[in-house]
This record gives C-alpha cells, structure tokens and sequence, in this order.
C-alpha cells in the first residue's frame, strides 16, 4: 500500500517539472469600497507572459488609473486595485504561457460597504412642537441595523409612540418638547461581519418666541414735555431679539426713542397726538417670530382756541358769547358768571339764557339784554385729562341808574351827605338840582359837591329849617339819563327803650331792653341807664351800643335792697327821654350748699398754716444740711451746742457765716427779716420785707396774698445767701439769733 503511494506522488512530481504551475496570494479577497488591494501571481517554471483578466474577460492593461498590474521578476505578477467599488468585483484570473505551454489561477475579488456615515449633521436643530426627523443617513453591505439612544438609554418606541424608527434609519419624534433636548447616539451594526459603529449627535429644541405684554393699552398726555413707556417681555430658545415698529417702520434709538439693551421697553419722549397708535413688539429667533401690538392713546389737555370780548346794548334782543376747544377726550365746556354756572340747555326760568353746544364748540346766548349782564364770563373746557379755562369780557351800554337811599336825616349846624350812586356804561356826567336850579348856587355856601367815579355826594350843612326838603340828582350819558329825588329830613332824638326785664343779684343786676321805637333819623350811639335807692340821686352809666344788644349790667349794688331803674337811648342829635323806672330787688348773699363752704378767714389760716410749714421744712433742711436756720441759733444758744465755726464780725449787726468743715466751699450767710440796711458787700440789693417772695427747694415762689399771716411768720423768715469763706469770722459766743 506504501509502495503505490509513493508511486503517485513520483508521477505527479515528473509531469509538474514538466509543465507550467500558477498560484494567485491571496487566494481570495475582501474589499471594503473604497480601499485598495494587491494580489501577487506567482508562477512555477518557465513563463514568457504572464497576465491578468478582469472579471469581464478583458485584459487588463497597463497604466489603468483604477486596476494597475506591474511585473517584479520573470515569475511574479502583482495585480492593484485602487479605491475600489462595487464594480471591481468579480473572478480576476491571472495566465502564464511559454510557448505552447499555458497555465491559469483565479481570485474571487468580493467587494463590500462598510459602515459608512454619509449624513449625520451634528446638532440638529428642531421647533418645539414639530415632528423631529434626526437624520443619521448609514450605507454598508450588508445594510446595517440601526439602533438609536438616548442620554445613554436605547430608545424603545414600543414603550413611547412619539419615537419612531423610519425605514431610513432616521428616528422621528412626533411632537417634539424642549424635554427631548439632548444627545443623541446613531449606532450602526453589520452582524455578518461583528461590525460596529455610531454617530453622537447633538439636537437642539428651539421654542418659538411668545411675549407677555405689560399694558396692553398705554394712556398719555401729549404736549406737556412728558414721555410713554411701552413695554413686553419676550420669552424662548434661543433668547430672541426684541424690536418694535409703528406704521410698518422698524423704530431705532435716538433722539425720539430710547431702547434698552434687550429692546424690552421702548421709550417715547416728548409725547404728541401724531404718536397715538399701535406699536409692534416683534420678538424673533431661530424658531420664527411672534409679535403682540401695544395700544398708545394720546390724550390732549383742553385748550381754548377762541373766545372773544363783546359789545352790547341794553334790551338788545340777545348777545352770543362762542368759546371754541381743543382736547381729546373731546372736552365738556361750560360757561360761568360770577357765582352761577351755565350748562348745556336752558338756563333760567324766563328763557333769557340758553347754552348750546355741538362738538368743540359752545354758546352762550343771553337774551333781553340787561345791564346786568356785564362783567366777565369765564369759559371752561374740561376733559378726563385737565381743563382750560379763560375770560371774556361782556360790555354792555346802557343808560345811567341811580342808587342809594332817597332819605337822609340830619339836624342844623350837622353836615350831611346825600349819595347819588351812579351805574352807567359809558360812564355818566351828574348834576345836583333843587327847585330847578343847578346846585350850588351862589347864595349856597352851605352846599358841596364832590364826585368819583360812580358816586356824586352832596355835602349840606344846614343853617336853617329851609336846608331841610327835596333835592334831586340827574345823571347824563350818550344812551339817556336818569332822575332821582333825595329827601333831606331834620332829625330827632331818639324814643325812649323799653325796659322788659331787671334780673338781680346779690351785687349786680342785667337790664333787659327793647330798642327805641323812634331812632330819630340817625343811628343811636350810647345807651344809658341810671339806677337809685327810692326818693335818692340817681346813678348812672353810658354804654356804646353792640351788634344785637339786649341786656346792660349795673354793678356796685347792695344786697336785698330795693333800687329803681330807668334807661334812655342817646343819637348824633342827642339823649331822648328816659324810660318809665322799673323796681327791682337785689338778692341776699347766699352761703354755698351743704354748709362746706369755707370762709375768707379760713382760707386765710391755711395759707398762714401752709406758709409756716413751709418755713419750718426750710428751716430743718438748713439746719441738717448746712448748720444754720433758726433750729440752729436755737441749739446754740438754749441747749449749750457748738457751733460749726467762727463766726463774722457781722453777727452784731445780725449776720452769722459760717464755713462748712473748714474748707474752701461757699459760706451760708444767715439774715433775719429784721435787717434793713444795704448789704456789706456792694451788691446794692435791698433786704428782704413783708412783700419778698419765699422760693421753695426747686425754685418756686410761694405767695400769701394775706398780709396777717405774713406778719405773724416775719420774725421767722430767713434769707439764705453766699458769701466768700474769706469772711471775717468771730467768736462762736458772739452769734446772734
């Protein structure tokens, strides 16, 4: 069995030496595309030509950009394949031949994709809201598995139907939220070959602007210098930038406009009507833009544009005042005069003023023309926002008319003025008559006249009973004049008062009184009342006369006395009759109730109490304090005790010093009430006497109007006072209380 085996192998060793044998390395080859390969012909035994045949049969030539086949020696042959593609797949066969000799091997040349990322952008961005198409575009062959993830975790879209897997590989996310923001992994996988490979992505949820405005409406007041604020709050991803138009122009910063730094707050200065209308907050990012308008309203402050003065006549049928103004609101006008206001519709019960008004525009019309309607009108224009408001003057022409009382009193030897108040327009010329004759006359030295203005006054002092009648004013303009009769009367003394009612007291009693019937032409002056005990002189008083006076009080009276009373009324003539006297009693002195009440002597015995109390307090407090006082003098001089120190040579005229432990401080210098001599140092104060003041510790006068009980406690008083301890000081025994 060895034997034959050998045999074979002998056999085939002698044919092979004879004949031509190829070989390709390597014997197979996988090709991703796109990358380059060689394979190597090897050829044992003699070989003249050796080449290589494309999968199509074609030879292939030299020199070819994407297959090159080069010759190393007489028995190799290197096939390239250089950035291959699917079509360089194929049998490349390589055949050597020597003459008639010919031998061929073949190559299975397998070209394939590896995982290959041809469209990953990286991020991706997406509008929240939208539905998200990541893309992640992969190629190999065999075509890949996709798997996609999230923050890490495989994406599931069995257990979240807003997440889908497309055909294509790309992951879609319905609805996308700015939660799904993140990154995201494409891995791709060829099981045929374990490859692998992934792609991280970033995607990007952008949100859409939304804006929040401020106000809504912005109200402002134009022409006033002042400015509006328009405002709104943009929210999104990424942070959108804010503008603001008006009428389609985009608004820029300057002199008219002021924008902060996020363009949030848009600043209108110097605000006028021509600026009311919407404004645009346009707020704009990579998701798109949002806008939300902003209302501004202009309001104008009222002002009168026309109002003007007129002229009239009296019983003119009627005048129209016109007041015409601006304002937005349109402005509510209204007319007044004096104290009384005019609005729209009829005015007065006799239809004589009637207000009208339509739009910017009102009129007052007043008809009947009377010279009472002169004077200044004031027209007012009011709105939300403010108010105007401007005068006008009415003129009005009419003829004079005379005022004043018609009756004047006086007596002989009394001058008296007779007033002829004059209201005229134009202003009107006044004349004095009497008995037809222009006053003065030239027997009438008795007579003045003085004019102002609007007033012409007779001055008359009549010397006689034939001064006294009718005199007559007559006032004189371009529209007519005017006639008016003044009586001069003699005047008389006043009527007697009316006593109602005496209310007595103890001391006093209140007359009441009515005044007198008769003034006597003049005003009364003075009352006066007089009062006695019956059958004795009478007492009396005089009183000017007061707003609303009823009563006058006599005083001085007795108690539970009877007295008679009677009044008289006093003018610039003179005092009338006196009333009928009326009687009254006086009341007695009553006691207060109860029996608590205190007389003036007991009230003087605590005041001496108090004041002795007090005196004796001082007293103790020097005496412990300061080693002086009356207890003192006593202590020395009675009960055998020392005393605090030497004592002055002035102890003889009733001073004592003494020094407060030998020291340096202040001498309290002690002096009775008795002393009345100046004080030895030149101070040029009087010493203390029944009317001196006493102070209390802190300072407070105490007062005894009781000039008894004063007495009683003078001996006691003391003065305390300081002096130098440089002091002449005497023999303790030379003290003098």
């Amino acid at each position: 069995m060895l034997q034959i085996r050998d045999l074979i192998w002998g056999l085939l060793f002698i044919g092979c030496a004879a004949a031509i044998q190829v070989e390709i390395t390597p014997p197979q080859g996988e090709i991703s595309v796109g990358d380059s390969k060689f394979f190597i012909c090897e050829v044992v035994g003699d070989a003249k030509d050796i080449d290589w045949y494309a999968p199509s049969g074609e030879k292939i030539l030299p020199n070819r950009a994407d297959i090159f086949v080069s010759r190393s020696d007489e028995a190799t042959s290197t096939l390239t394949i250089y950035h291959a593609t699917v079509d360089s797949a194929g049998i490349y066969k390589c055949v050597a031949k020597d003459g008639d000799k010919e031998a061929q091997a073949t190559v299975q040349v397998k070209i394939f994709q590896k995982i290959t990322f041809e469209s990953a952008p990286n991020p991706q961005e997406f509008i929240e809201g939208d539905d998200a198409d990541i893309v992640c575009d992969v190629v190999s062959s065999p075509p890949p598995t996709i798997i996609w993830k999230h923050k890490g975790s495989k994406i599931q879209p069995a257990k979240d139907v807003r997440f889908k897997i497309m055909d294509n590989g790309h992951l879609q996310i319905r609805s996308i939220k700015k939660t799904d923001e993140g990154t995201y992994t494409c891995e791709a996988r060829v099981m045929a070959r374990g490859e692998i490979d992934f792609k991280t992505m970033k995607v990007i949820v952008n949100v859409l602007p939304t804006i929040r405005v401020r106000h809504p409406g912005v109200n402002a007041t134009a022409d006033v210098g002042k400015s509006a604020l328009l405002a709104c709050d943009a929210d999104g991803f990424p942070e959108p930038t804010v503008t603001w138009a008006h009428n389609g122009v985009v608004l820029e910063d300057g002199d008219k406009y002021n924008l902060n730094e996020d363009g949030s707050e848009l600043l209108i200065k110097h605000v006028t009507k021509v600026d009311e209308g919407d404004y645009a907050c346009i707020a704009k990012n990579k998701a798109g833009e949002k806008t939300e308008e902003v209302s501004l309203s202009v309001f104008v402050q009222p002002n009168i544009t026309y109002l003007s003065n007129q002229t009239a006549s009296e019983f003119d049928d009627q005048v129209i005042l016109t007041c015409q103004a601006s304002g937005d609101p349109t402005p509510t006008i209204s007319w007044s005069f004096g104290n009384k206001v005019f609005t729209e519709g009829e005015q007065s019960l006799d239809r004589n003023v009637v207000v009208r008004s339509h739009a910017r525009v009102s009129s007052l019309t007043l008809k009947n023309v009377q010279f009472t309607y002169a004077g200044q009108y004031l027209c007012t224009a009011s709105n939300s926002i403010g108010q105007d408001a401007r005068h006008m003057y009415l003129e009005v022409r009419y003829t004079p008319k005379i005022l004043g009382s018609v009756t004047v009193y006086t007596w002989e030897g009394n001058p008296a003025n007779i007033s002829c108040e004059v209201e005229a327009h134009p202003g009107a010329s006044v004349v004095w008559f009497r008995d037809g004759f222009q006053l003065p006359t030239a027997n009438s030295t008795n007579m003045k006249i003085y004019n102002t203005p609007s007033v012409s006054y007779l001055e008359i002092t009549p010397d006689s009973q034939n001064d006294f009648g009718s005199y007559n004013c007559t006032a004189t303009n371009v529209m007519g004049s005017e006639s008016k009769e003044f009586l001069l009367i003699q005047a008389e003394v006043p009527s007697s008062p009316v006593i109602q009612q005496v209310e007595p007291f103890s001391s006093t009693a209140v007359v009441k009184f009515e005044e007198p019937d008769s003034m006597g032409g003049v005003p009364i002056i003075k009352y006066r009342v007089e009062w006695r005990l019956p059958g004795q002189d009478w007492t009396g008083k005089e009183e000017d006369v007061e707003d609303d006076m009823t009563g006058i009080t006599i005083t001085n009276l007795k108690p539970e006395t009877t007295y008679e009373v009677r009044m008289s009324a006093i003018n610039g003539k003179g005092e009338g009759e006196s009333s009928q006297a009326s009687t009254f009693k006086t009341e007695p002195v009553h006691a207060m109730e109860g029996g608590s009440g205190m007389g003036t002597g007991a009230i003087v015995g605590i005041l001496i109490v108090v004041f002795f109390l007090l005196l004796v307090g001082v007293d103790v407090t020097c005496y412990f304090l300061n080693k002086c006082g009356l207890l003192m003098c006593i202590a020395i001089n009675f009960c055998g005790k020392a005393g605090p120190g030497a004592k002055s040579k002035d102890i003889e005229e009733g001073k004592a010093a003494f020094t407060k432990d030998e020291c340096k401080e202040p001498i309290v210098e002690v002096r009775t009430e008795e002393e009345n001599t100046p004080n030895q140092e030149g101070g040029g104060a009087t010493e203390p006497n029944e009317t001196t003041p006493l102070t209390e510790p802190d300072g407070k006068t105490v007062k005894d109007d009781n000039t008894k009980g004063e007495a009683e406690v003078k001996n006691a008083t003391a003065e305390v006072k300081t002096v130098p301890n440089e002091a002449p000081q005497m023999n303790g025994n030379e003290s003098k209380a």
